[in-house]
């Protein structure tokens, strides 16, 4: 056997790549503009084992290899087995992870262009779109270091212990009959492929065809309507949660006038989020019960009951992280986080206390001018806020917030600001104490 240069190798990987997208495009859009359904998944995979698997394992050759006069086969010239090619071609060489993701973007298109109904995947579909684009990728990278090997073996056919090699891989028989047998053979298993590739070509059609049959009375757009929303019903079945599923399904059964059933499925939606953070509370709160002073945990936790309206509680589970004397920086963090939430008589009772603590807390100041001023307490504001300035002129926040209490109040006098002066040369000589 002679190994074939890697530029032959290229320019056949080519044309099949070529070959196989144009026949992915036209089982997607032939089903799709005849009946106005398309199962592009199972077209897709339909075109890859009728141009590259089958004509791999029975015959040696893809059609661009044939062209470029290559054949695929063992170390002793005989051809691979069906298993290996499976594995080298929708594996190794990426082709079933190409299906599903040219099946997402078939799915995009269409639903841009408003002729089908696709979901983005979300949960485990999503994952299963990440894990593809990561074979996708491998495989790539597989074929590309086959390039740098003097035997031009990709991780592929190292794995399958394959041979991309000059045709024919094996000597033609010195004994005439023989040779004729094998031609003869050889026709006889082009002409079951051709037979294989018809009844997938009628597979990908006539699915469609049969799923498209219209109940009497029944008009074509009727019945692609209805097949949109029995495939998001399936869809919504599995994944009750997803919002973005559960309102495509709904607006589509308000479209056909069921609304009773979109209430039903907006209705089935709400009580699935709410087992859904039903259960994510459960467990962020057993977590933090086992480790109470995990900030994220506690985080993520106070987030979902304030998204859920429940602040009251969030405040809670705040207060039990902080734990009985927290650091003056973290108090005046709750306190912040309080004011900006509406708590004010709460964030300025926390905030005052952090400062007694320690005067010199970052934006201590600033946090508890801005909280006064929202509670309407202008005085103390623009003590509090003054106080920030001093301490830091480069804080914006203070001086803008500054600007804002004194239009309305007028600045401090001539004592109190020496007063406010003296106080923070106090801080600052001996850090707060």
């Amino acid at each position: 056997m002679t190994l074939a240069p890697a530029g032959q190798r290229l320019l056949a990987g080519l044309i099949d790549t070529f070959g196989l997208m144009v026949l992915s495009c036209i089982a997607f859009l032939v089903p799709l503009l005849g009946f106005g359904l398309v199962l592009p998944l199972w077209g897709v995979m339909a075109v890859m084992l009728g141009w590259s698997v089958v004509p791999l394992a029975f015959l040696q050759q893809t059609l661009g290899m044939r062209a470029l006069g290559l054949e695929l086969a063992r170390e002793d010239g005989h051809p691979v087995d069906l298993a290996n090619v499976l594995f080298r071609e929708l594996v190794g060489r990426g082709l079933f992870p190409a299906a599903y993701l040219l099946t997402l973007g078939f799915g995009l298109v269409a639903r841009a262009l408003g002729v089908m109904a696709f979901v983005v995947p979300s949960g485990f579909a999503l994952l299963a779109a990440v894990g593809c684009l990561a074979l996708f990728i491998a495989a790539m990278l597989g074929a590309l270091w086959g390039l740098t090997r003097a035997d031009g073996r990709g991780l592929a056919d190292l794995v399958t212990k394959s041979f991309v090699v000059v045709a024919p891989a094996r000597p033609p028989p010195d004994d005439p009959e023989e040779r004729l047998e094998r031609a003869r053979t050889r026709r006889a298993v082009v002409a079951r492929i051709i037979a294989f590739d018809a009844l997938l070509l009628l597979g990908v059609v006539g699915a469609p065809w049969l799923l498209t049959q219209r109940v009497p009375g029944e008009t074509r757009v009727q019945k692609t309507e209805r097949l949109k929303r029995e495939g998001l019903e399936k869809k919504f079945a599995a994944s009750p949660a997803d919002e973005a599923l559960a309102s495509e399904l709904a607006a589509a059964l308000n479209r056909a006038g069921l609304r009773d059933e979109a209430s039903a499925v907006v209705e089935r939606h709400r009580k699935a989020v709410e087992a859904r953070e039903r259960g994510r509370e459960k467990g962020l709160r057993e977590q933090l019960a086992q480790r109470p002073d995990e900030e994220r945990t506690a985080a993520l936790l106070i987030e979902l009951l304030e998204d859920q309206g429940r602040l009251d509680d969030a405040i809670t589970v705040y207060r039990q992280w902080l734990g009985a004397a927290p650091p003056p920086s973290r108090r005046a963090g709750f306190g912040h986080w309080l004011g900006v939430r509406g708590r004010h008589d709460e964030a300025i009772a926390e905030l005052t206390r952090a400062l007694d603590e320690d005067p010199l807390v970052p934006m201590g100041h600033t946090m508890l001018g801005i909280v006064l001023e929202r509670a309407d307490r202008l005085d103390e504001a623009r003590t509090q806020l003054r106080y920030a300035s001093v301490l830091d002129p480069d804080d914006e926040d203070a001086r803008d917030a500054l600007e804002r209490v004194v239009a309305t109040v007028g600045p401090l006098s001539k004592q109190q600001e020496a007063a406010l002066t003296k106080t923070v040369s106090r801080w600052t000589t001996d850090a707060g104490r």
